[in-house]
């Protein structure tokens, strides 16, 4: 028999084609014991770098071996050939067959050193075995379940699949009854969390993979246990003395017998008695949740040590005897009342760890030993100099070095996958997950590796993508904005990373001097506050210190914290504020000098001293008799806060006297000079003369820094394109967005819009400096170009602000016409260096505020590329939509989509583009429904006509079967109106999606007393929902389509009823 492997092509689009949608580029067919024969279609290469692609050909390759069956060793050579073609083509035309992208043809060539299982080799075994006994290859969904709300991040294989279990599938996924995939999974937060384990063992990772076949309605036990340990000993050829298995032994008071017909399988594929074992409902009995699709399960596990029996340490949390596989039988539904119903359609659902599999097979104790993790061990010791990985665990680890690595390489692989699919750092839900693993991860490679933070994870990205890339393109398309979101975060980070453990380490320090072992819950909630730092991360360098942290304790102190910013917010309209008498009682009477907030200018904490407080109605020297929370404004000698002034909102932070006192600033303003910080005492006490550390929130005030300089650039470039007569009106920065006001007479045009942006753009790529300095007022405005807001009072000296050229090359020609090309402004706000940091400038809305105003809102930096990333999500989505077929998948999806574009708040460039593209989708959808709704009008009309041609008795009541179909319907009414004494009652849709019915009462049923409200009421009772219209005509729509036949069989009885007791 001679078998081969196939090559198939992608489509040009980048997915697969829709009859085999579920299928990958690079499909073993079957394999084969003497010849192996490559045989690739003849195709149009998708890109000019491929023009010298050979046509389609045949190869024959030497036999691999001599046998005629498959043996562990056929099936590995098969596998390693697959290997070595995509590897010889890939280097030959540096392209790849499942990413479609370019990449490195360094790999091409086998290492010797490697492993004969490599990671890569497993993975695909595991996919093409199963896609020879007929399953379809399905990709890994995405890690982040934006469909799902019941999840943080996808844990398991079946999550993807949840809508086949309950029966709400749509579109392929419908189709499926066979599937194998590797799922990207994380257990990070929520109910699944491995986070504090990883590092510690040597089989815990916050992100891993998981290998899983799937059967939905189709084959049940016997297969799903032939394969798996036909797979595990005959393929990959395990040890079968060293796996043991489990079946579930049943529970009494739940009803349930053991499943004995899953031990007499095992025992018929030859596992030996001693080496099946019962397991109780937690480990064999699997459920989706409350209620839904449940049934036992079975699992195998691996002896890593073997040469002995190690039944007894089956599920024992032994490190050297894991569950590698669990074969989970779904043939139950649970109810609300908890008890069992047997599902109609039964389903496996299996799900094998990658990284303990590719452990087992390359006969390590350890999952970080493996080449999983080894390319990324060799990349972080490159970039950091350390001792190499040495796999050593607890205190064997006696550096902490090697629980360093694998907490590093962990992390790399959940932080790039999370960002890749959408998951991006913030405050809230999975984006603080993510932010939570980086600043673990980043306080691990500090004290370590003693390496430089600001790009650190994204140095290891490359390594990742190079080893990953081919399995999960998505990881090379959007390298460069896990590097971004990475970079950013690790610099936010590293602000507060050092003063935030000096701090922890006097908490530790007062803690262990009084006796205490554990941190105050007010000390771990405060580090969070104050410098950012994740409860668990506290935890974990609280444990390096002996000490233990309360959880209960954190909670405490988050909500007193939670009720005192609420009962602040709640109790102040507005902040205390210097009026012109306190103001003079302050420079006079009480002599306090006024604030120097020069540190404005610069970044870091800055050291002032409390000169007084102010109550709003009265200053005074201590706040010790003040009630807990009073709003308070705080004047300090020196400060690095930025108070609110020309347009550019204030600076938020805190005051504190380390390890004594918090301030909390929520508002900043300056009088005469005078610089009050607004806000109130979270714990402690201020004393005039305190000497106290000023904290702004820098990651608040980076992006306000991006978008003052942006409308800088914005305003320069709006000058370029749109003339000299446009003057500012107004601007508001903020750390979300700039918004620009400015005197022109017209909207500005799309293609405006365009330039502008082109502008804006060039000078932010450009990376110019930006330059600041004080100068003589009326020296400065003998600059060329200079800007200026009309009728704004300026101090003098002015502080200018100019972009890519120095100010004082300015001053020395003023009048130097090459000016005029510069932006150049009076600001006394706070910049950016340089403009490559701003990255991106993004226009989402251009409109009139009034006659002759304009008003421009824009984004930069990361909210810049936010909106680019939705704007490209939605962009897919339509792309999605404009391949289903029409039906009411579509039209529901069309409708939901027009919504979501109103509110798409993106470039208003993308939006024109965006709105263009949906209205063509939209046009589409009318066309057809307009040509279906004839078309069923027609047939509609037809079979009332056809009724009537043969039936006397001038009545019609039933269903026709299209689509719910007013328009329809009223045509057959209208038709029946002709004639006055025919009746009919008619019902168009489906059971399974909606119905809607009309009814129309001719003059022979109406002088017996038969009225249109009467029978649709009695309808309306069985279908529901409600009906409209005047005699002799009414119609509506159902609420319980699923109740159409019982509808229409009421339709009939009312009717003959009521003519029955006319009668009598």
């Amino acid at each position: 028999m001679n078998k081969s492997l196939c090559l198939r092509w992608p489509c040009r689009s980048g997915g697969w084609p829709k009859t085999s949608s579920y299928r990958p580029a690079f499909e073993v067919l079957s394999h084969c014991s003497r010849t192996f024969h490559l045989k690739t279609r003849q195709i149009t290469p998708p890109s000019s770098r491929l023009e010298n692609f050979p046509a389609a050909t045949t190869t024959t390759y030497a036999p691999a071996v001599a046998n005629t069956t498959a043996t562990p060793q056929s099936y590995s050579a098969s596998i390693d050939l697959h290997l070595q073609i995509r590897r010889a083509l890939n280097s030959r035309i540096g392209y790849r067959f499942y990413s479609q992208t370019p990449f490195s043809t360094s790999r091409a060539m086998a290492d010797s050193n490697q492993p004969r299982w490599t990671g890569l080799k497993v993975r695909q075994t595991f996919l093409e075995y199963f896609a020879e006994r007929g399953h379809d290859i399905v990709p890994s969904s995405s890690v982040v379940p934006h469909n799902d709300p019941t999840l943080l991040f996808c844990n398991a294989g079946m999550n993807q699949f949840k809508p086949i279990f309950l029966g709400t599938a749509t579109g392929d996924q419908a189709k499926l009854k066979r599937a194998v995939d590797t799922q990207k999974c994380i257990r990070a937060g929520g109910k699944h969390n491995d986070l504090d384990d990883v590092g510690k063992d040597s089989y815990h990772h916050t992100f891993f993979e998981m290998l899983g076949n799937w059967s939905f309605g189709d084959y049940f036990k016997a297969e799903a246990i032939k394969w798996s340990w036909e797979l595990l000993t005959k393929v990959y050829g395990l040890d079968p003395n060293r796996l043991y298995v489990t079946y579930f032994e049943g529970n009494a008071e739940m009803g349930l017998e053991p499943d004995l017909e899953a031990k007499q399988l095992w025992l018929d594929n030859g596992v030996p008695e001693d080496h099946i074992l019962p397991g109780n409902m937690k480990d064999n009995f699997w459920e989706m949740g409350e209620t839904g699709p449940c049934g036992p399960c079975s699992e195998i596990h691996y002896d890593k040590v073997g040469g002995r029996n190690a039944a007894h340490l089956v599920n024992q949390d032994d490190p050297l005897v894991v569950e590698v596989w669990n074969n989970v039988f779904m043939q139950f539904d649970r109810q609300a009342d908890k008890s069992l119903k047997t599902l109609p359609a039964k389903h496996i659902d299996t799900g094998m760890g990658f990284e303990r599999l590719v452990s087992a097979l390359q006969d390590k104790t350890s999952n970080y030993a493996t080449d999983i993790f080894t390319p990324l061990f060799d990349k972080i010791q490159t970039l950091t100099g350390a001792r190499p990985y040495t796999d050593k665990y607890g205190k064997d680890d006696v550096d902490g070095i090697d629980t360093a690595y694998r907490v590093v390489a962990d992390h790399i692989r959940l932080l790039s996958f999370a960002i890749a699919d959408g998951g991006y750092p913030s405050n809230i839900g999975r984006g603080y997950v993510v932010r939570r693993v980086l600043r673990r991860g980043v306080r691990y490679a500090r004290k370590y590796f003693n390496t430089e933070i600001g790009s650190f994870f994204s140095s290891i990205l490359p390594a990742l993508v190079e080893q990953m890339g081919e399995q999960f393109p998505e990881l090379v398309k959007k390298q460069g904005e896990i590097k971004e979101s990475l970079d950013q975060e690790e610099v936010n980070f590293a602000i507060t990373l050092d003063r935030g453990e000096k701090q922890f380490e006097k908490y530790a320090a007062l803690a262990i001097k009084n006796g205490e072992s554990k941190l105050s819950g007010a000390d771990v909630y405060r580090l969070y506050d104050t410098f950012g730092f994740p409860e668990d991360l506290t935890k974990l360098m609280a444990e390096e210190r002996g000490l233990t942290i309360s959880e209960e304790e954190v909670e405490v102190a988050r909500e007193k914290a939670r009720e005192a910013s609420k009962a602040v917010k709640e109790s102040v309209t507005t902040f205390p504020k210097l009026n012109v008498h306190q103001i003079a009682e302050l420079d006079g009477q009480l002599k306090i000098a006024r604030t120097d907030s020069d540190a404005k200018y610069v970044t870091g904490d800055t050291k002032g001293k409390v000169q007084l407080i102010f109550t709003g109605s009265e200053f005074k020297q201590t706040s010790k008799d003040l009630p807990p929370k009073t709003p308070l404004g705080i004047i300090l000698d020196k400060t690095n806060f930025y108070a609110e002034s020309g347009g550019q909102v204030a600076d938020t932070g805190s005051i504190i006297i380390e390890g004594v006192a918090e301030f909390k600033v929520l508002d900043v303003q300056e009088y005469a000079g005078y610089v009050v910080h607004n806000g109130y005492l979270e714990y402690g006490e201020f004393t005039a003369g305190d000497e106290v550390v000023c904290f702004y929130d820098e990651t608040r005030r980076q992006p306000i820094r991006n978008n003052h300089t942006g409308t800088h650039i914005l305003n320069h470039a709006l000058r370029e394109v749109l003339g000299d007569d446009i003057d500012q009106k107004g601007s508001l920065v903020d750390q979300e967005k700039l918004r620009f006001d400015f005197s022109h007479k017209a909207a500005v045009t799309l293609l405006e819009i365009k330039r502008v942006e082109e502008i804006a753009n060039a000078e932010i790529k450009a990376n110019l400096k930006t330059y600041a300095k004080d100068v003589d007022l009326d020296l400065a405005r003998e600059i060329n170009g200079l800007r200026a807001v009309f009728g704004e009072t300026y101090p003098n000296p002015v502080r200018v602000v100019s972009v890519g050229v120095d100010v004082d090359e300015l001053l020395k020609n003023p009048k130097n016409p090459e000016w005029r090309k510069v932006s150049v402004e009076f600001c006394g706000g706070t910049h950016v260096e340089n403009t490559g940091l701003i990255k991106d400038l993004v226009i989402v809305e251009e409109g009139g505020i009034a006659k002759g105003i304009r008003r421009i809102v824009a984004y930069t930096g990361e909210d810049a590329h936010r909106v680019q990333r939705e704007a490209d999500a939605f962009a897919e989505k339509l792309e999605r939509i404009a391949a289903l077929e029409y039906g009411s998948e579509k039209t529901t999806e069309v409708k939901a989509a027009s919504v979501e574009l109103d509110a798409l708040v993106v470039s208003v460039l993308t939006k024109d583009e965006l709105r263009a593209r949906f209205a063509k989708i939209q046009k589409e959808v009318v066309d057809e429904q307009k040509k279906r709704q004839k078309a069923e009008s027609t047939t509609a009309l037809q079979a009332v006509k056809d009724h009537f041609a043969k039936d006397d008795n001038k009545v019609f009541v039933g269903h026709i079967p299209i689509s719910a179909n007013a328009k329809a319907i009223s045509d057959v009414l209208t038709y029946c109106k002709k004639d006055k004494e025919r009746s009919a009652y008619l019902f168009a849709g489906s059971k399974d999606d909606a119905v809607f019915h009309g009814v129309y009462v001719g003059t022979h049923l109406a002088s017996k007393g038969i009225t249109a409200e009467e029978w649709t009421a009695a309808v309306t009772e069985v279908i529901g929902g409600k009906t409209g219209g005047k005699e002799p005509s009414r119609q509506g729509a159902g609420s319980s389509p699923e109740k159409l036949e019982d509808a229409v069989a009421k339709a009939e009885q009312w009717l003959a009823d009521k003519l029955k007791s006319l009668s009598l």
